[in-house]
């Protein structure tokens, strides 16, 4: 072979080789622009998630605390009768209060509605009422001065708990078997006003306590609301107050968060064999499926719950799984369950499955077109009555 065509040969094979590598250079450029865009951009949308999951987790563990709002305007007043805006609550048929500055009403049943107002009876007032008056409308009666109406002794005392004085209400009775009421989450004792007429009745003496994160009581250690995880100790301290004040037999009422510390009562402490009875008003049996339930009403993603329930788990050491009482055995006692069917709060989904689980000791009123812990307000004489023969039954009350 000449030099020439040797050299031209080398020349060739170069170009070859050369033409050969070039193109992947650019590929692999460009993909590590792609995985480093990929990359980049689940770091943002963890970092989305996270911070999604972390706000959540400040609703879940939130100490909240309800103020009224006065904008609920009166057009009108009578004798008997008050006409308010027109809104979803004022439409609501029952039994509610509206609350102003000055004062308290407790209104009833539908007179009539026009386009824009709803005229209701007027039951019950501690206060003058007159036009333009803005107050706050709730689900809570008796509260302020109208505890007064219910011409009941009830007391102030302080329940002894390992975090400090809890505030609590005493009503005395003659019986040995005391009620202890649990009120839900971001309101107060007022909550328990409504049963303390029908459980009076029965000759039972009354303890509605407070717990933790209430105003007037001490805060968690942490600062967190833990949802009965924790304010079932406070309950426990209440219990203690009774039995230390003659009560020989329980029955514990909650309402709402107030049903989870009910119930995470009777599995962790070692007094529940003093309670013979419970009733449970929209109770939060399964926190997961309330938080769930809450976060597809909010159109939020599914797994953004999940993501919340790890953070706030994290954060607060909430146990979630001990509040979910689909999974955990339940003491054979008698309960009474109350849940409406628009409740928009807790699942009512939950209690269904827990009073056809449990069908043997649970008596469940489903209470039609009720809203959260509105059983009551929507037929108190019905609520009253329901509650009464209960526990005339499950405390064989006629028999003493």
């Amino acid at each position: 072979m000449a030099y020439w065509e040797y050299g031209l040969n080398i020349r060739n094979k170069r170009t070859l080789s050369v033409t050969s590598s070039t193109p992947e250079k650019p590929r692999r450029r460009t993909l590590r622009i792609v995985l480093t865009i990929i990359l980049t951009l689940l770091v943002l949308l963890l970092v989305v998630i996270g911070g999604i999951g972390f706000y959540f987790s400040n609703a879940i563990l939130e100490v909240i605390h309800y103020d009224p709002i006065y904008t609920l305007a009166v057009t009108d007043v009578s004798a008997h009768t008050v006409t308010l805006q027109r809104t979803s609550d004022t439409l609501t048929n029952g039994e509610y209060e509206i609350e102003w500055p000055a004062g308290q009403a407790i209104v009833g049943p539908i007179v009539s509605t026009d386009a824009h107002t709803v005229t209701r009876v007027l039951l019950e007032t501690t206060a003058p009422l007159s036009r333009g008056t803005l107050t706050f409308w709730m689900r809570r009666v008796y509260g302020g001065m109208l505890k007064d109406r219910l011409g009941l002794t009830i007391n102030d005392v302080q329940v002894p708990d390992p975090l400090g004085a809890m505030p609590a209400w005493f009503v005395p009775g003659k019986r040995t078997t005391w009620a202890i009421l649990v009120h839900g989450r971001g309101v107060t004792r007022e909550e328990t006003l409504r049963s303390f007429q029908p459980l009076a009745s029965l000759g039972l003496p009354l303890l509605a306590i407070s717990y933790r994160n209430d105003r007037g009581s001490p805060a968690s250690p942490d600062g967190f609301d833990h949802l009965g995880d924790t304010e079932w100790q406070d309950l426990e301290a209440g219990v203690k107050y009774a039995l230390a004040h003659g009560a020989q037999h329980l029955v514990i009422y909650g309402w709402s968060q107030g049903g989870a510390v009910v119930e995470a009562f009777q599995h962790r402490s070692s007094y529940a064999h003093y309670v013979q009875a419970l009733v449970l008003d929209a109770p939060v049996l399964d926190l997961r499926a309330t938080l769930a339930f809450q976060a597809k009403r909010l159109s939020a993603p599914e797994f953004i719950a999940t993501v919340a329930e790890g953070i706030a788990t994290v954060r607060s050491g909430l146990n979630f799984d001990a509040l979910d009482q689909s999974h955990l055995p339940q003491p054979a006692i008698p309960i009474l369950l109350f849940h409406g069917t628009n409740d928009s709060t807790t699942p009512i989904a939950v209690s269904d499955a827990f009073a056809h689980a449990h069908a043997s000791f649970v008596t469940y009123e489903r209470v039609a077109h009720a809203e959260h812990t509105e059983a009551w307000n929507t037929n108190p004489q019905v609520y009253d009555r329901e509650l009464t023969t209960f526990l005339t039954k499950a405390l064989h009350l006629s028999e003493t």
